[in-house]
């Protein structure tokens, strides 16, 4: 009867398990097609290393993400071997008898004692989980009835286990009985508590079935809750980006036919891959917790726009299949991706109200998409490698292209753009007076340049930038650098128009850019801006525009290491460098800008708390510079708090917009006197002979 009812109670778990875990993979292939499969063995290891092994999960492994990596690790690896266990308890529920003795004793020892051992570390670090929640109660997490639900059916699970151990120990019928010396701790526990008798029959099937009905519970409860990263995070691990692009953002064909609208309003519009990434969530909430738009009471929150894709997914899924069958679907049956302005003010409003509480809905609203900086503290942080920011950008297209609607100060710089070639809207016959009387050549004075020097829109009308380009063209001619430049033949780069949405303007400008450098044969690309310097190495490749391109910082300091430059007059300054998002996590930059500063004599330099890949944003990437803040605090006012705590006397920066955006936090605290903000090329043209 026994075995009966287990193949009943295991056909109908399994099945509905499988159905919905088969529901859901159909959704997530209502996606666009996106080539994931290149580079298997990278990709294989990086599955291997980051989910099965947990690597991902202690990425800068300190404080709470050391204590949550941990946790996750030991929750995780308890339940990959003591799956070996479960399998034995329910084919002996099938199988009357069954067990794995036959294994023979060496073996049978080991496994008896892993199953006890993991156990009780399971329930240690359920234990954590309870203490972090209840005690230490991080802002990131959500506390909703499902995580409380899920850690009750863990602990469950473990108990009847270590009930069953103790009782199965302690019967001489029973072959664990004759490993109960390995098993560390329900072995423990029989000596301790002197335990000689077994559960009677009864007991033990009753805790026997809690058990088995609890793990099926669970295992049905996985594909309905935050658990479902169980099965999205190993694959999703897999189909990690490789690309040095750190944004994948795909290129729209304009010319088309049939295409009516740009950019994403629909879920089905999303890559398969993007649509993953919610089933890959595990609702960690360190994206949010690193995002500098969230920690300053933006309304955006990057795990929220993960889930509420998820969400939008799984409430217009069926809908979406019954409509691929033939089905009709009146439009006003559907749930919006994208919420209006209305529905986003109201977000807003119940955030004030309650600043720590997340709220996953199945729409984003305009607000949400507008606050993002583009900084990938996000996706940096992620230890299921979601992308967050090209769903962002994808929306905004649509919200640009399509619907025409954007913030007023973001139109009125697109008009900027596309009537002069810059966001200031200045001339283009003033690109090249920054450099009056430095006898600069142009490509078209000298197209045998070895190096060109793009300037970029701030270095060209700016004037704090304007002083940089300087300070670096005088580098570059004390180390005897044949450069030269586009001069008014330059345009924008457009970095900030493919981040704002406009990937119509972007494509327009790219296309001109290369068209002018591949005019000239331009072989090496040099620029002081990092958000040039991704959009002309990541992004112009795709439009037939490929250089070697390299930052100032890391050119300054190779001409530094060779020789050409001799940095002598000493620096008697504490300096801190602040990291742009788009040089260092964008593209891993760290050491460059660092080194060359630090070849001035006498500078001492000190890290601020947040450095590295773990740095604040200044506020101004993904079209921020161009928009006003509205909400909640200047995120350059708290980078600039952050810079000002460690006493400097020079803030070091390697971006035009950190430039002006920490400039300005300077002023705003009004200790510009006692405190300089300085570029690299500042400093180091500073201490030459």
């Amino acid at each position: 009867m026994k075995s009966i009812a287990t193949a009943i109670v295991l056909i109908a778990a399994f099945g509905y398990f499988f159905y919905k875990v088969v529901t859901l993979a159909r959704y997530v292939l209502l996606g666009k097609p996106e080539n994931r499969f290149d580079r298997i063995g990278t990709r294989a290891w990086r599955m291997i290393r980051n989910a099965i092994f947990q690597l991902a999960n202690f990425k800068r492994p300190k404080g709470d993400i050391l204590y949550a990596g941990i946790m996750h690790f030991l929750i995780f690896w308890g339940f990959m071997i003591l799956l070996a266990g479960e399998i034995e308890i329910l084919a002996g529920g099938l199988v009357p008898g069954f067990t794995f003795q036959f294994l023979g004793y060496p073996l049978y020892n080991i496994f008896i004692f892993s199953q006890d051992f993991m156990a009780t570390m399971v329930l240690l670090a359920i234990v954590m989980s309870l203490a972090r929640r209840f005690i230490e109660h991080p802002a990131k997490l959500n506390y909703h009835f499902g995580s409380y639900l899920i850690l009750g059916l863990i602990t469950g699970l473990m108990l009847t286990l270590f009930v069953m151990n103790v009782s199965n120990g302690v019967n001489p019928d029973e072959p664990v009985s004759h490993a109960v010396n390995w098993m560390l701790f329900a072995g423990t526990y029989i000596k301790l508590f002197h335990v000689t008798h077994p559960l009677s029959g009864v007991t033990y099937q009753v805790i026997w079935w809690a058990h088995v009905l609890m793990l099926m519970f669970f295992l049905d409860f996985i594909p309905n809750s935050k658990h479902l990263h169980l099965l999205g995070a190993i694959p999703n691990n897999f189909f990690v980006n490789l690309s040095e692009k750190t944004m994948q953002l795909q290129p729209i064909n304009f010319e088309a036919e049939g295409v009516e609208t740009f950019g994403v309003s629909k879920f089905e519009e999303l890559t398969w891959k993007q649509l993953l990434d919610g089933a890959a969530c595990t609702e960690c909430g360190r994206c949010t917790a690193d995002c500098p738009a969230w920690n300053t009471g933006k309304p955006l929150s990057p795990r929220e726009i993960i889930l509420n894709i998820k969400e939008n997914m799984k409430a217009n899924g069926p809908k979406i299949l019954k409509l691929k069958q033939g089905e009709k679907l009146p439009d006003d049956q559907r749930s919006a991706l994208l919420a209006d302005e209305a529905e986003g003010e109201k977000r807003i409003a119940r955030r004030k109200e309650s600043p720590t509480i997340h709220e996953t809905a199945v729409s984003i609203s305009p607000q949400e998409l507008w606050a993002c900086t583009t900084c990938g503290a996000c996706q940096e942080i992620c230890p299921v490698e979601n992308e967050h920011i090209r769903d962002i950008v994808d929306m905004r297209r649509y919200l640009v292209m399509t619907e025409s609607k954007m913030p007023q100060e973001l139109s009125a710089t697109f008009r900027n753009n596309d009537t002069n070639g810059n966001p200031w809207g200045l001339g283009s016959d003033a690109r090249m007076e920054w450099a009056e009387g430095l006898g600069v050549k142009t490509m078209a004075e000298n197209p045998d340049a070895e190096i060109l020097y793009w300037v970029g829109c701030a270095g060209a009308y700016d004037d704090r930038n304007k002083k940089i380009a300087i300070a670096f063209v005088k580098l570059l001619q004390k180390a005897n650098v044949n450069f030269a430049v586009l001069g008014t033949e330059e345009t924008c780069c457009g970095d900030w128009v493919r981040r704002a949405g406009n990937e119509y303007a972007f494509q327009a400008l790219a296309k001109q850019n290369i068209e002018t450098l591949n005019r000239y044969k331009v072989k090496k690309i040099v620029t002081a801006c990092p958000h040039g310097y991704y959009t002309l190495k990541h992004d112009y490749p795709e439009f037939g525009g490929t250089y070697e391109v390299i930052h100032h910082s890391q050119f300054i300091q190779q001409l530094i290491k060779e020789g050409r430059l001799k940095p002598v007059k000493a620096m008697e300054k504490t300096v801190t460098y602040h990291d742009s998002c788009y040089l260092g996590r964008h593209n891993n930059i760290y050491a460059a800008p660092r080194e060359a500063v630090s070849a001035v004599p006498q500078v001492r330099m000190v890290e601020m708390k947040r450095s590295h890949a773990n740095s604040f944003c200044c506020g101004a990437g993904g079209a921020r510079m161009w928009l006003e803040e509205k909400e909640g605090d200047r995120i350059n006012r708290v980078r600039t708090a952050e810079a000002l705590s460690v006493n400097p006397d020079v803030i070091a920066t390697a971006c035009p917009f950190c430039m002006t955006m920490i400039d300005d936090g300077v002023k705003d605290k009004g200790v510009e006197d006692n405190v300089k903000v300085l570029d690299i090329a500042e400093i180091v043209q500073r201490s030459l002979e």
